[in-house]
């Protein structure tokens, strides 16, 4: 038989356990956000092979190969605000005016986005020039002008 105190047993019970998953879920959930400098090192690293391969497939007059970059390049700049979103500096490079400017940021994001769009277009339709140079040039400074605002010296 239920009586009134097994009931508020079983809910105090209830709610304490609730409570601990909440906490639990929350912490974790803080925990993933506060500090993934290792995918956003990853990705930025990543984003540095591509680079190098969008030089050398210009240098080399691959268009195909060249497209594939500048692609790879535009996915990885659309995934940058999210890896930024919700963290902190930590151990990294990355300075607090990310944070405090987020939406500068972000659009510094899309606009490396857009350049790598043009390019893999231009490469597409057979219009890529070929000085590597320039090609890549058109992206980096988009890069130059996000790690001037938002990328601290090395330690």
């Amino acid at each position: 038989m239920f009586t009134v105190r097994k009931l508020k047993r079983a809910g105090l019970v209830t709610g304490a356990a609730l409570a601990l998953a909440v906490t639990f879920t929350l912490f974790n959930s803080n925990e993933v956000c506060a500090d993934n400098h290792a995918d956003r090192n990853t990705d930025m690293k990543s984003l540095g092979r591509a680079m190098r391969a969008l030089g050398a497939a210009v240098a080399a007059g691959n268009t195909a190969d060249a497209e594939a970059a500048a692609k790879k390049i535009s996915a990885i700049a659309s995934e940058v605000p999210e890896l930024f979103n919700g963290g902190k500096p930590g151990k990294s490079r990355a300075k607090p005016e990310i944070w405090t400017n987020f939406a500068d940021f972000t659009a510094k994001a899309n606009a490396m986005k857009a350049k790598a769009d043009g390019v893999a277009a231009d490469a597409a339709a057979g219009k890529l020039s070929s000085d590597p140079k320039a090609v890549v040039g058109k992206i980096g400074a988009t890069c130059g002008a996000c790690h001037k605002v938002y990328r601290g010296p090395k330690v």
